[in-house]
């Protein structure tokens, strides 16, 4: 009998509370998680360990998401990326999806929208078919 691994998701957010609370989520939907507080932390934790899914702030100090969408886009094409922003525009939404990131979650949002969110990435990650790329709000 095959024994499925666990998808890895690193979640990069300078909101301890609101990693903390991705974490525990996550986990509890049955996902290896691991955190990062900013973008450069997130950027060394890729070095040091593999993961299925990054999951990123976009507005964080020492490294903003974007930057980390980017090296990411460079270095770890495989990755699938979801952004996040608590402060929404069609700019950012643009540079978002340019670097590559499948969705960009406005926040506040639902645990379930994140998870609705979550699965789709990792379906289509593997398909031929261009996901559809949009912001998504609650």
């Amino acid at each position: 009998m095959a024994i499925k691994r666990k998808q890895k998701i690193l979640v990069v957010d300078d909101d301890r509370e609101l990693r903390e609370m991705l974490y525990r989520f996550l986990t509890y939907k049955g996902f290896s998680v691991h955190t990062a507080c900013h973008g450069g932390d997130g950027y060394e934790a890729l070095g040091r360990d593999s993961f299925d899914m990054v999951i990123t702030d976009i507005y964080m100090p020492h490294m903003n998401g974007l930057a980390l969408l980017e090296k990411i886009g460079h270095e770890y094409a495989h990755l699938v990326t979801l952004a996040m922003t608590g402060f929404p525009s069609p700019e950012i939404l643009e540079q978002v999806l340019e670097k590559g990131a499948y969705d960009c979650l406005v926040k506040p949002f639902p645990l379930s929208l994140l998870m609705t969110t979550i699965e789709k990435c990792f379906e289509q990650s593997g398909s031929d078919t261009a996901p559809s790329k949009t912001i998504s709000e609650n």
